[in-house]
């Protein structure tokens, strides 16, 4: 059994003037745990907000009276809702979103991810990203083709090569790491995930204070303001959850 500890979120667009295509779930009840997630709707194509919004809807109204949790599963009716989304109207053809989603519960972490939102588990004072981005310098990175210092600066990083889509080929990370090798911190689990606007600020110096660090609330408000002071690149957004192990 595991209960909710503590959460934290936000998400916001670039500027004022646009509309944010971010979208989330913050930590909710689901059969024995809990399930979050973020969706990043990909902006180049219309129906960006749309595609967001629905993955996040179906996640949040997902039945409960199935059996056990499916990761495959999600992403399969997923790319069915998408599609019913695509041919609901021709500007919504190419309509495209990522997701990360974590479910948590009395066996360990669920993961699934498509895309460039990340998901990370605190170990200490650290982040340990658990997550791959599926983007063209990834793929070059995991090919052996380029290093990560020598794509360093290079176009691509941030051109995805897979997504929800009805036109592009699906291929997603479906992760499960058991309670044995989670990360505990006084017996809890500390998840975060955030769209690339907001771990683009966190990458570039991930580190906050102890104090900051030993608090949820602490951490979203200081990657808040640290992006606000630098000024967004991308809509940005944070959901995280700290579980506690019963």
């Amino acid at each position: 059994m595991v209960s909710l500890v503590a959460s934290s979120a936000f998400s916001y667009p670039k500027n004022s003037s646009r509309e944010n295509q971010d979208s989330i779930l913050s930590p909710r009840k689901f059969l024995d745990g809990f399930i979050f997630a973020v969706a990043d709707g990909i902006g180049s194509y219309q129906g960006a907000k749309e595609a967001s919004t629905l993955v996040i809807s179906c996640l949040e109204q997902w039945p409960e009276d199935e059996i056990e949790f499916d990761v495959n599963l999600v992403f399969e009716k997923l790319k069915f809702k998408i599609r019913e989304l695509s041919q609901s109207s021709e500007n919504y053809s190419s309509a495209a979103t990522t997701l990360t989603f974590c479910f948590i519960n009395s066996a360990g972490l669920h993961i699934g991810h498509i895309g460039d939102c990340r998901l990370y588990i605190k170990n200490g004072m650290k982040l340990k990203k658990v997550t791959k981005d599926h983007t063209q310098h990834q793929k070059l990175i995991d090919d052996k083709v380029f290093s990560a210092k020598e794509l360093k600066g290079k176009p691509g990083k941030n051109i995805l090569v897979t997504a929800i889509s009805s036109i592009t080929p699906m291929v997603w990370d479906s992760i499960f790491i058991p309670h044995s090798e989670l990360y505990e911190d006084d017996g809890q689990i500390s998840v975060y995930i955030m769209s690339d606007g907001a771990h683009h600020f966190w990458e570039e110096r991930p580190r906050f204070s102890i104090k900051t660090m030993s608090s949820m609330v602490r951490f979203s408000s200081s990657l808040l303001n640290r992006i606000e002071r630098k000024g967004s690149i991308d809509d940005y957004s944070l959901v995280s959850a700290s579980i506690r192990l019963k």
